[in-house]
Parts: C-alpha cells; sequence; structure tokens
C-alpha cells in the first residue's frame, strides 16, 4: 500500500483553496476510566508509562505512582474492551499488608513498555526501558506477561538519568529506537537507537527543542511515539512553564500533547506549531492540570486510541501538599486522522507527486458535507490527463469513509500499475485525510503502508 498524508506539503506540487488543518482526537464521553483512588496511589498519577493491545491479549496499561518523599512505583492494569479497566491485586508488592497492583518498584522514571511480536522468544516479548535503581541511568527490562521483568543486563544501557516520560518502538527496518531526556541539556527531547536491545548508540542525539516560533514559557518535557507506515509520529508533551516562576527548574505550569511526525529517524517536525492535540482540561475539569499521554496510541480496526493521564493539580514542586484527583481518559480518531486538507464553497485543487501505484485500487479517507463531493483525476507523470481518467468521468465521492474506492464512468475502478502517474485531486465542501493505492486485503491495516516515491 502507497499512501499520501498531509502532515505537510511535500508530496504535492501544488495545492489551491484547500486549508491544512489538524484534528483533535475526540475525548471519551465518560472519562476519567478510573482515578488514583487506591490507598497505595496516593491520589496521584502519572502517564510515565504505556498502553498496549497485543494480539490476543487485554488491553494493557502501565503507569506511575508516587510514594514520599518521591519515589516512583509502576502499576498495572488491565481491560477487555479499553473502557472498563482492572486493577489486579497481585503479590509482587504488599502496602500495608495488604496485595497491590504495582509490579516493578526500582523508582522507574520514565518506563515504556512495548509487546515485540518479532521477537520469537516468549520471555522477550514485551520489553521495557526506564531509569531505575540505583544509578537512575535508562535501563532495559524484558517480560513474559508484562507483569514480572527481569533486567536484560547487569549494567545500564544508556548512561543518562532520562528524567521524563521515554517512548520506545522499532522501526520497519527493525531498529529500536527510544526518546529521553540527555543529562544537562535541560527539556529536550534525545534519541538513542539499537539493532539487538542490549547495545545502544553510544551519543544519543537531539532531535527536538523549543525553537523561535516558540514563546519563553515553552518546554519540552517528553515525546511519546511509534511507527506509522512510512512515518514516525509522536506526541510531544508541551510544558507550559508560569510566566512569574524565575526559578531555574522551572517547576510551575502544566502539560498537553501537539501532534508531531518524521519520516522516519532524526528530524522531526511539528504538525501544528502552538495548537494542542490533545489538550488538557477546561478550570475546575478533572484534566484541568497535567496532561501526559501514553508512551503511543494503540491501532485498532477502525480507530485509533490515544490514553492519557490528567490531573486537577498544576506541575509543582511538592505535589504532595495539594489535595488532587488525578485519572486515565481515553480520546480516539478516525485512520489516518491527524491532518485534514478542507474545501469550502469554492472547489479547491491539489495536484501530487508523481508516483508508481503497487497496487491498482486507489481509495480515499474523506468526509463530505451536505453538497459537497470530491473527484480524482489520473494524469502521466508529464501532466497529461490519461484517457478515461479525467475529472468529468470521475463518479463523485460522497459521504464519510476511511476507504471509499474511486471509479470512472462507466465501471472502471482499477488505476494503470505499471508507471509513475499523478493525481489531481477536486473538492467542494469536504475534508480529505488520505489518499491511498491499494490491494483489498491491505486497505484496513491502514498503519502499514510506504511513503510515496516516484
Amino acid at each position: 500500500m502507497i499512501k499520501f498524508l498531509f502532515f505537510d506539503y511535500s508530496e504535492t506540487e501544488i495545492v489551491t483553496g484547500f486549508r491544512r488543518e489538524l484534528q483533535q482526537p475526540k475525548k471519551y464521553e465518560g472519562n476519567p476510566l478510573f482515578i488514583a483512588d487506591k490507598p497505595w496511589e496516593n491520589g496521584n498519577m502519572q502517564l510515565y508509562g504505556s498502553a498496549i493491545k497485543a494480539p490476543g491479549k487485554p488491553f494493557q496499561l502501565w503507569y506511575s505512582v508516587v510514594h514520599k518523599p518521591f519515589t516512583m512505583l509502576m502499576a498495572y492494569a488491565e481491560s477487555d474492551d479499553g473502557i472498563e479497566w482492572h486493577r489486579p491485586e497481585l503479590d509482587i508488592y504488599e502496602y500495608e499488608g495488604s496485595k497491590t497492583n504495582i509490579v516493578f518498584t526500582a523508582d522507574p522514571h520514565g518506563p515504556a513498555v512495548i509487546y515485540d511480536e518479532a521477537d520469537p522468544r516468549e520471555d522477550w516479548k514485551y520489553k521495557m526501558m526506564c531509569g531505575a535503581a540505583p544509578s537512575r541511568a535508562i535501563c532495559a527490562f524484558r517480560s513474559s506477561d508484562g507483569i514480572h521483568w527481569v533486567p536484560v543486563r547487569k549494567y545500564p544501557v544508556i548512561s543518562t538519568d532520562p528524567d521524563c516520560p521515554m517512548a520506545l518502538y522499532r522501526t520497519p527496518d527493525g531498529r529500536f529506537a527510544a526518546h529521553h531526556r540527555l543529562s544537562g541539556y535541560g527539556r529536550r527531547v534525545f534519541r538513542s537507537e539499537s539493532w539487538d536491545f542490549l547495545y545502544w548508540s553510544d551519543e544519543p542525539r537531539m532531535i527536538m527543542e523549543p525553537d523561535a516560533g516558540d514563546p519563553p514559557q515553552i518546554q519540552f518535557y517528553g515525546m511519546g511515539a511509534t511507527s506509522y507506515g512510512s512515518y514516525e509520529i509522536g506526541t510531544l508533551w508541551i510544558y507550559h512553564t508560569r510566566t512569574d516562576d524565575f526559578g531555574l527548574g522551572k517547576m510551575h505550569g502544566y502539560q498537553e500533547a501537539e501532534l508531531t511526525y518524521a519520516r522516519q529517524g532524526y528530524c522531526w517536525h511539528r504538525a501544528a506549531q502552538g495548537r494542542p492535540f490533545i489538550p488538557h482540561g477546561e478550570p475546575g475539569s478533572w484534566e484541568q492540570g497535567n496532561l501526559q499521554c501514553a508512551s503511543a496510541p494503540i491501532f485498532l480496526d477502525n480507530e485509533i486510541r490515544y490514553y492519557y493521564m490528567g490531573t486537577t493539580a498544576f506541575h509543582q514542586t511538592r505535589w504532595e501538599l495539594v489535595p488532587q484527583t488525578a485519572g486515565i481518559g481515553m480520546a480516539s480518531l478516525r485512520p489516518d486522522g491527524f491532518v485534514a486538507l478542507t474545501a469550502g464553497e469554492e472547489p479547491a485543487e491539489l495536484l501530487t507527486t508523481a508516483f508508481t501505484p503497487d497496487a491498482p485500487y486507489l481509495h480515499v479517507n474523506a468526509r463530505t458535507k451536505s453538497g459537497g463531493w470530491l473527484r480524482i483525476e489520473v494524469l502521466t507523470a508529464e501532466g497529461e490527463v490519461m484517457p478515461g481518467y479525467s475529472e468529468s468521468e470521475c463518479v463523485p465521492i460522497t459521504g464519510d469513509g476511511t476507504r471509499l474506492l474511486v471509479k470512472w464512468a462507466p465501471d472502471r475502478d482499477c488505476v494503470p500499475v505499471d508507471h509513475p502517474i499523478r493525481l489531481r485531486v477536486t473538492a467542494k465542501n469536504a475534508s480529505l485525510f488520505s489518499i491511498f493505492s491499494s490491494k483489498p486485503e491491505e486497505a484496513g491495516i491502514y498503519w502499514k503502508f510506504r511513503g510515496v516515491k516516484p
């Protein structure tokens, strides 16, 4: 499957009349899904952690709680549907004589968990990275169930204290990538890589820092990420500090998420700088303070889910002095629904770069309003309209769907696959999220695709 997305305009030649609009995941009406109300949670919760859905397993969630004076513990929850969550009582860590859902106690800072389907070893399927005691440098762990963890080597794998939420994921070529902070550089995002999960790149490389478009109160707390086809997508924890906080650590403020993306690797961009992807809540809400996204979203058949933590309290030096409510929320997005090109009453037009389809069927992920439509015209790489594929012969595309098949009159629904083509899209009162060529069996696996190449 080859896909056009619209994080930016690099795969288009001409765009007129369209507005490029960031889409925000819709928060679940029943949020919070659960709150930190167990005695060992102390009313406190951080989503330094992950949410995953492995094949044949329940939804699984790892989050952090804090014990005085400031010791991190990693807790575990699971769910059949991702909405109703259960915190199992386990015998790994007891609190005042009672079993708890705490599964890791080595003061984990920024834990990120993945389920590695590519690893044939059952006791290596679950992988985790975090800053851990006694060094607080980044260590790697493995597990067969996500509950019982053992280190993969005696010593840390990256010799820095992350002091932030981490990202951990595998890229399409098999590398492991981790995002973290590098000691001594403040709130900026660095990246390290490994081919075997044991030995990591010697020198982490900075991939995100505030730039000239950011006001002085913007800092980058951390960035979760995962692979998405030929891209990597992330949720950047934007930390808004207070204007009256003159301390060197800038400990007072709030967090919310911006959408980021990269074409694999070290060059990352913000899809809509200054606009939150998942904003923190209104004053008085359960999520008015910090909003922290899990290390990666979950890709379901017809939905992308983002799990996040919200709290009534703001970021502060002494969290234990402030009464608060903290809980887990969920927000969902349509497949490919990160950024839309939207046309209004006046017809809009775009022309793509040339590419060679790898499948004969062309689909769009789009939504039209009343009286709205999209049409697609197929051109040669040189810009000449191909006979039988003109705009006037295209059956108008209407409705709301993630894989609407493009057809040309009278019943033509295949495009040439043996040479480069371009696509000219015209639209009115419509939003376009993606265009892709695919075989029928590929269309539903929307998170696996190749980028556009001539």
